[in-house]
C-alpha cells in the first residue's frame, strides 16, 4: 500500500497536481474534528483546523497548543543550557514557523522582539495577520532579507527533515551571516532512531556510508521528502560556522526530533 501511495504521490508531483494531494490530506485530517475557539486562554488567536493539519499533520487544536507550548519550553530549556535563555535574547527567529505552533508562546516568555519566517505562504499569512511579530516569507534557498548578526536566537524545526543536503549547507552559511557572534542556533533533524526511517539495506548503507539518507526525493521543502542523517552528518555540515554545543537525542530533546544546539563561531 505504501508502494502506491508513493507511485501515485509522484505521479501527481510530476504531473504539477501535488498540490491537490496536500488539499486533500488536508481535508481527511480536519475532517469531523472539534473546531476550535477563536482564541486561547491569553486571547492569541487559534488557527482553523486545515491551518494545523498543513503544519503537523494532525487537527486536534487542543494538542496544537498544548504541544506547541511544551515545545516552546523545551527550545528554551536547550538555550539556557548553552548559556543564552530566551528571555535574555534581544530578536528571536522562528524558521519554518508554520501556523505559529510555538512562537504564539513566546511573548509569555520572553521580551525579545519576534519575527517568523515560512515557506508557504498561506500559513504566514495566517500568522502575520493574527500573531505577535514581524513575518516575512522565505524562498526554497536563501538569502533572507535581514541584515547581518541580527538575531541572537534562530530555532528551525521540522525544517532540515524535508531539505536536500546541498540546500541544508547553504541554510547552515545563512544561519550564521543572520546570527550575532556566539548566538544559538536550534536545528531539529531525523536521526535513524526516528519513527518512520526505511529499515531497507539501501537505507542502512546510506547512513554508514555518506551518513545522509533522502526518502521520496521529490517536492523538496515539502512534507513528501524526508531527510534522516547522522550526528557526524550535520556536525560536518555546520562546522564551519558553528561551534557545536549539544547534540540532544530524540527522545531528550521535547520536541519529537533530535536537536542540534548550535552557537555562532566569533566572526
Amino acid at each position: 500500500m505504501s508502494a502506491l501511495k508513493n507511485a501515485l504521490r509522484g505521479a501527481l508531483y510530476r504531473a504539477g497536481l501535488i498540490q491537490l494531494y496536500f488539499r486533500a490530506v488536508e481535508w481527511r485530517l480536519a475532517r469531523g474534528q472539534e473546531a476550535p475557539p477563536a482564541a486561547d486562554a491569553h486571547g492569541v488567536p487559534i488557527p482553523p483546523l486545515n491551518l494545523m493539519a498543513l503544519t503537523v499533520a494532525y487537527a486536534d487544536w487542543k494538542a496544537f497548543l498544548r504541544m506547541g507550548e511544551a515545545t516552546a519550553a523545551a527550545l528554551d530549556g536547550h538555550a539556557s543550557a548553552a548559556g543564552l535563555p530566551f528571555s535574555s535574547a534581544a530578536r528571536i527567529l522562528d524558521f519554518g514557523c508554520g501556523a505559529g505552533r510555538v512562537i504564539r508562546h513566546l511573548p509569555r516568555m520572553t521580551q525579545a522582539a519576534l519575527f517568523g519566517a515560512d515557506y508557504n505562504e498561506t500559513l504566514l499569512s495566517w500568522c502575520a495577520a493574527n500573531l505577535p511579530g514581524e513575518y516575512a516569507r522565505n524562498r526554497l534557498a536563501p538569502p533572507l532579507a535581514f541584515p547581518d548578526a541580527h538575531f541572537d536566537i534562530l530555532y528551525a524545526l521540522s525544517v532540515f527533515t524535508h531539505l536536500r543536503e546541498a540546500t541544508q549547507r547553504d541554510w547552515l552559511r545563512e544561519y550564521a551571516r543572520i546570527l550575532t557572534p556566539g548566538g544559538l542556533a536550534l536545528i531539529s533533524f531525523h536521526e535513524e532512531t526516528q519513527p518512520g526511517f526505511p529499515e531497507t539495506e539501501t537505507a542502512r548503507k546510506a547512513m554508514t556510508g555518506t551518513g545522509l539518507y533522502v526518502l521520496n526525493d521529490m517536492a523538496e521543502g515539502s512534507n513528501l521528502i524526508s531527510t534522516f542523517q547522522t550526528r557526524a552528518h550535520l556536525e560536518a555540515l555546520a562546522a564551519e560556522y558553528f561551534e557545536i554545543a549539544r547534540i540532544v537525542p530524540r527522545a531528550e530533546s521535547g520536541v519529537g526530533q533530535s536537536l542540534a544546539v548550535l552557537r555562532r563561531k566569533p566572526a
